[in-house]
Order: C-alpha cells, then structure tokens, then sequence
C-alpha cells in the first residue's frame, strides 16, 4: 500500500508515495536504509523552486524530520510515558515539541532510547533563523543523527520558577 509521505531534508522538502505496511512509520523508516518514493516533489527550502520525478530512492540519513499522520501502530506495543516540552536543533531547523519519556527517566532520556528516528508530539518547526510561521503537526518523527542542540523546556522553566519563588 502507497501512502503520501512529506520528508524534510536539510535543502528541501520531499513529498511523494511511499510503500508502507500496516506498522507504525517510525518502525518502518528505522529499519529501512532507503526510502522510495514515487510521484515525487522536491521543493528547494532556499528558493522554493520545485523538481518532479517519477521516482526518488532518499537515503535515510538525509532526512531530518518525517510528518506522520496516523499509524499509531500496535497498542499492545504502547508504553506508558509522560511528555516532555523540549526545544531543539535538528539541522537547520528549529524544533519544538514534545518528547515522550519514561515517568522515572531522566529528562531528554528518549533521545538515548529510540533507533534513529525519535516521535514527537504537538510539533512547531521552522527553518532557524527565518522569522516565517512555524510548520504545525501532530506527530513528527526527528533523525536522532542530526540533533546538535536539546533542551527540556519545563526543567528550564521549572528551575526559574524555583529561583524566583525564593527570590520573593
């Protein structure tokens, strides 16, 4: 079964169908060292200008977030976890979102524990530096291989709040 797929790389976004089974995508694109896609888009993210193709083969150590709509997978596979407000730097993006940890690990533990491919959830992302809105999604799935900066959010501002609280 083929399904639209929309990819980001570091100089442009890839849409096109891809083959995908009934699992979730991240197990999917973890296990795949190419991911085909057929009736494809790429749209440059410095110019906007676009190239089709009938057919694409996209390593997947190019790609640094994939959008995902649906394929929750198994729920009998689900653990149970707690989301962490994070910000990061996933090659020339900036990314916010939640990363789903644990409730006794530590912060930013899931970085560590998925294959390549980490999920996020309630995602704003947009190229660093550019004042432009922020891309929207649900789900996103974030190429570990490509975070050169995180930080949990609410340990950031918990720690503030703790120091003014005794400031005051």
């Amino acid at each position: 079964m083929r399904e639209q797929l929309v990819a980001w790389a570091g100089d442009c976004v890839v849409r096109g169908d891809v083959a995908l089974d009934e699992g979730r995508i991240s197990d999917q694109v973890n296990q795949a060292e190419l991911l085909t896609f057929f009736g494809a888009s790429l749209e440059s993210l410095e110019d906007g200008h676009r190239v089709e193709v009938d057919e694409l083969e996209v390593g997947r150590h190019e790609l640094h977030l994939i959008e995902v709509e649906g394929h929750r997978g198994d729920p009998a596979r689900r653990l149970r976890t707690v989301p962490e407000r994070v910000r990061m730097r996933v090659g020339p993006f900036e990314v916010n979102g939640c990363l789903h940890r644990a409730p006794n690990a530590a912060p930013l533990a899931s970085l560590a524990r998925w294959m390549r491919f980490v999920p996020m959830t309630e995602v704003e992302f947009r190229l660093a530096g550019r004042e432009a809105a922020p891309t929207k999604m649900d789900v996103v799935l974030v190429n570990r291989e490509h975070i050169s900066r995180a930080e949990a959010l609410a340990a950031k501002a918990a720690a503030a709040g703790t120091g003014a609280d005794a400031a005051g």
